[in-house]
């Protein structure tokens, strides 16, 4: 196995748990809902409805950084800005103002780490990973790895996941949970009554 495939194992490996409390905590409802509208987002190659064109930049910038592009897509493929440009409408409309308030201060060390460079955007793909790592238990980047993980893992027919990226990445042909006969017990009614409307 390439290193490569390692350290993406290992990320999956050790954003799960974070993920699932993450999600219990936004509740699946919402998930779903937010990852539709991106869904409809992209689609639409509509404008960002909630993220400026520069903090647009930025989400880009962080979450290509934390899962990046190598000879497999990363989250600029999957569309994680435009998951979190809805996520800042919805179930995060009420902290949105923190949130950019936290990405300012984010951007506050980057002059004083590499003078010359203003935001995270500026700087090359290794003093950005530089600066990530120096600020990666804050608060503001482990919520960007948490958006970022969830509009590449969610399930594509709610957005983010373009084109199966996600699963991809998993070493998965599909959806982790395939709804497909043969049923259980509790949905065998229904199930005969398909066939019979099919005339199988």
């Amino acid at each position: 196995m390439s290193s490569e495939a390692l350290t993406r194992r290992l990320f999956l490996q050790g954003s799960g748990s974070v993920t699932g409390s993450a999600l219990m905590r936004a509740g699946i409802p919402t998930f779903v809902a937010v990852s539709q509208a991106a869904c409809t987002a992209k689609e639409e190659a509509s404008a960002f409805a909630n993220l400026s064109s520069a903090e647009a930049r930025e989400v880009i910038a962080i979450a290509a950084r934390i899962l990046p592009t190598t000879d497999t897509p990363g989250a600029t493929e999957a569309g994680v800005v435009f998951f979190i440009d809805k996520a800042l409408g919805t179930f995060r409309a009420e902290g949105a103002e923190d949130w950019r308030g936290m990405l300012a201060d984010f951007q506050e060390g980057v002059p004083d780490a590499f003078p010359g460079a203003q935001l995270l955007s500026d700087l090359d793909e290794t003093d950005q990973d530089e600066y990530l790592k120096s600020v990666e238990e804050t608060p503001f980047f482990q919520d960007m790895r948490f958006l970022t993980i969830a509009g590449v893992f969610g399930m594509a027919m709610y957005g983010g996941n373009r084109d199966g990226i996600g699963w991809k990445l998993a070493g998965m042909d599909g959806p982790p949970h395939a709804w497909l006969a043969p049923y259980g017990y509790y949905d065998a009614e229904y199930a005969a009554a398909q066939e019979q409307q099919n005339g199988e």
